[in-house]
């Protein structure tokens, strides 16, 4: 049905919504599900990400034939002082918001400001913990953001003080996090610091990116067009995207056979052998430096002990469930940092080990299964997600004779569950927006709002501090190996395997490219009108 379906999706020659687009230069991307928010400061997943990338402009952008380098964005050029201990920024005088007005080295210092505020509670902070101060401030150790090391000496002078030696500090700033905000626009849509600030909606967005906000339906579309006011219009080739939110798999592969879809966010795991002929010319795959894993909330019973956790790690099978869910296309992990971090040992995947498993839950006092309580757990919906779930659920109940119920839920309400603690067992995945192992292992730190788990160890903190202040690399990635290796002993998560991303793009789109971190930078993209 499926080769049936993708052949006959070819046939016609009326002209399509993707042919008309091409034609106005309007690129149709399928974006998985509708962004829970458009703030830089409060988005936590690729959907969003997605679309504030054509919207904001941070001092560089990533490179689109590389995604570990970047190229100048509001900031022309820079420097440092030879320790990577201190940065200086040289803004572009052409730089503009959405509204006219100039972007200065103040934007950044106040959008940083806000991203770090305590009663902000921005997920993904502590990307900015590098800086010295960062840490202190966004903790409310330090009450005057002037302690933090980030000054102006003129409005296109941006001086940056690290913490401690930071050579990777570029490919960082390519991420959403350090992405100015507009001062005005966010004081005029509420509180500064407040989650419930209006000003990212439609009608009030003003950015410095690309393209500006000019539509968001829910359960439609987002629609973004071209910003006459960027430093760099000229040179931006499409006149507007249009953002649309498909869940379903088969359904977004459905709409780009039809000509509805310049490009989708994922295709059917067992539609991909029949593209593969079909479609060689759109079918992508981009290895990301991610991890699909499974957290615990620590802080619920019986999930707070080590033991049920390692033992419910021990009785999955990684090989069977990639070959059979996932098409063979990933690669099973026992850490949460991947393969490709140069100069990094990625932890490879346990065996199973349902004899070991039994005996840790007889050692937490469960050596009946029927004394174990059901377990909840909590995905978002996607086909992908579900099969997973369902055959871990499987393996936990023929393995241990455990007993697990999955819970679908839309994006949103599955970020509020995770974000409340208002769950047991939870899918999860990082990727890495830059190409270091503290771009995911600092995500595990006490009191890091990325730290669904609520897992906390002082000794771990204590290593990723030392990482932070150690400038040699060889003894910096050694702290981090030891850090990750500690985590994993707690096992408060379950790495299981590697993030691919495969997906269809219309030939017809140029300067798309491949990405490790799932990022696309539209600004260099074009669409041939046929």
């Amino acid at each position: 049905m499926v080769a049936c379906a993708l052949v006959m999706a070819g046939c016609g020659a009326t002209e399509t919504d993707a042919d008309r687009a091409a034609r106005d230069g309007i690129l149709l991307v399928g974006n998985g599900t509708d962004p829970k928010t458009l703030d830089p400061h409060l988005l936590v997943g690729l959907p969003e990400d997605n679309i504030v990338r054509a919207l904001s402009e941070g001092l560089v952008v990533q490179d689109p034939d590389d995604s570990f380098k970047v190229r100048p964005g509001v900031a022309e050029k820079w420097s440092h002082d030879g320790a990577f201990k201190r940065w200086t920024f040289k803004l572009r005088k052409g730089a503009k918001w959405s509204n006219g007005t100039p972007v200065t080295a103040q934007d950044f210092i106040f959008s940083w400001k806000r991203a770090l505020s305590p009663e902000l509670e921005v997920e993904g902070a502590e990307l900015l913990h590098v800086i010295r101060g960062g840490r202190a401030y966004n903790h409310g150790e330090i009450k005057d953001f002037a302690d933090v090391g980030v000054s102006a000496p003129d409005p296109h002078t941006l001086i940056v003080e690290m913490e401690g030696p930071t050579p990777y500090f570029l490919p960082m700033l390519a991420s959403t996090n350090f992405v100015p905000v507009n001062r005005s626009a966010v004081e005029a849509g509420g509180a500064v610091d407040s989650r419930t600030n209006r000003w990212a909606d439609a009608g009030s967005y003003v950015g410095n990116g690309p393209f500006l906000l000019s539509e968001w339906k829910l359960h439609d579309y987002v629609l973004v067009e071209r910003n006459p006011q960027y430093w760099d219009a000229q040179n931006v080739k499409l006149n507007a995207i249009r953002f649309i939110p498909i869940e379903e798999p088969r359904a977004e592969m459905d709409d780009f056979m039809k000509g509805k879809l310049h490009v989708t966010s994922t295709v059917p795991v067992d539609a991909i052998p029949q593209l593969r002929k079909t479609r060689p010319e759109s079918l992508y795959t981009d290895e990301l430096l991610g991890t699909y894993a499974y957290v615990f909330n620590v802080e619920k019973k019986p999930f707070n002990d080590p033991r049920v956790r390692r033992a419910l790690a021990l009785a999955i099978d990684r090989d069977v469930m990639i070959e059979e869910v996932m098409g063979g296309a990933e690669r099973p992990l026992g850490g949460i940092i991947p393969p490709g971090m140069p100069d990094y040992e990625a932890i490879g995947a346990p065996k199973t080990d349902l004899e070991e498993a039994r005996r840790l839950l007889s050692e937490a006092g469960f050596e009946d299964p029927a004394d174990f309580p059901q377990i909840d757990l909590l995905i978002n919906r996607m086909t992908r997600h579900r099969r997973i779930a369902e055959m871990i659920c499987s393996m936990w109940k023929k393995g241990l004779g455990i007993n697990a119920v999955v819970r679908e839920q839309n994006w949103k309400d599955y970020l509020d569950s995770i974000a409340d603690g208002e769950f047991e067992v939870a899918r999860s995945g990082w990727v890495a927006n830059y190409n270091d192992p503290m771009a995911l292992l600092d995500s595990f730190e006490s009191g890091s709002l990325s730290n669904d788990m609520n897992w906390s160890d002082a000794s771990f903190d204590a290593l990723i501090r030392r990482a932070r202040n150690t400038g040699d690399r060889t003894r910096r990635l050694a702290i981090l190996q030891d850090a990750e290796r500690l985590m994993l002993k707690q096992q408060p998560l379950i790495p299981l395997f590697t993030y691919s991303q495969t997906y269809l793009v219309d030939p017809r789109v140029k300067g798309w490219g491949h990405s490790v971190s799932g990022n696309h930078v539209y600004k260099f993209m074009s669409l041939a009108s046929n």
